[in-house]
């Protein structure tokens, strides 16, 4: 894909700074970028654990997957709000593919910052371009062979799958692309569902439906169980993507 076609393909308003959500045409290698903003950088792991989680979860899709590190940090005017996440990354990454700061790969171009993951908004997730906050507990996490597949409930574990998250939908996954399980006394929500399958009933009605896109049923409301957060991609959200 050409430098023309990203920016074609991104639907971006300029003047709003928001993208389109869609999915990356099925003859493109997947492409991710991690970039790190200033404060970001300053923990030591953030970025190749990022990376390593990433690569981790997106492994079954093939060799054509290649996830890198930006060289460059990005400053930014705040490291969270949707001010930030959802407008002004957007357009630095609009601005420079035609020439700004920031160097876009035309894949996905995933922001991660030191935002408060357990504020919301906590990330941002279209076409080709993703923020994600919570960069210094993504440091503390193991290598992702060291790790189960999922999690008891931490805020680590909520910012890891996060980022896994906004990549998804960075990749044109949608929350029916998600998969939640319920097996030995824990319900284990996948990146696509995430935490949406414990909020409150209306907020879950607005994100989640009874199914999955491939049919497969979610764990009622009142389901029981110690509540794990999945950091492998479902094979319904696996299928969806291109190879």
């Amino acid at each position: 894909m050409n430098r023309r076609a990203f920016l074609a393909g991104c639907g971006a308003v300029a003047s709003l700074g928001v993208f389109g959500r869609g999915g990356l045409a099925s003859d493109d290698p997947l492409r991710i970028r991690v970039w790190l903003s200033d404060r970001a950088a300053e923990y030591d792991r953030a970025g190749s654990r990022a990376c390593e989680h990433l690569d981790s979860a997106l492994a079954p899709v093939g060799d054509g997957v290649r996830v890198t590190m930006a060289e460059e940090t990005v400053t930014l005017p705040a490291e969270g709000g949707r001010q930030v996440l959802a407008r002004h990354w957007p357009r630095r990454v609009l601005e420079g593919a035609v020439g700004g700061d920031v160097d876009p790969t035309t894949g996905v171009n995933l922001l991660v910052t030191d935002g408060d993951p357990t504020e919301q908004p906590a990330g941002y997730g279209r076409r080709y371009v993703a923020a994600s906050t919570g960069a210094r507990y993504i440091a503390e996490m193991d290598l992702p062979e060291e790790a189960p597949g999922n999690l008891r409930y931490s805020v680590a574990g909520v910012a890891t799958q996060l980022l896994l998250h906004e990549c998804g939908h960075a990749l044109g996954l949608t929350h029916a692309h998600g998969r939640a399980t319920v097996s030995d006394g824990r319900v284990v929500a996948s990146p696509m569902v995430g935490s949406y399958l414990w909020r409150p009933a209306e907020v879950r009605r607005r994100y989640l439906d009874e199914t999955n896109a491939c049919g497969d049923p979610l764990p009622p409301p009142t389901v029981e169980g110690e509540r794990r957060l999945g950091l492998r991609y479902s094979p319904c959200a696996l299928g969806a993507l291109p190879s």
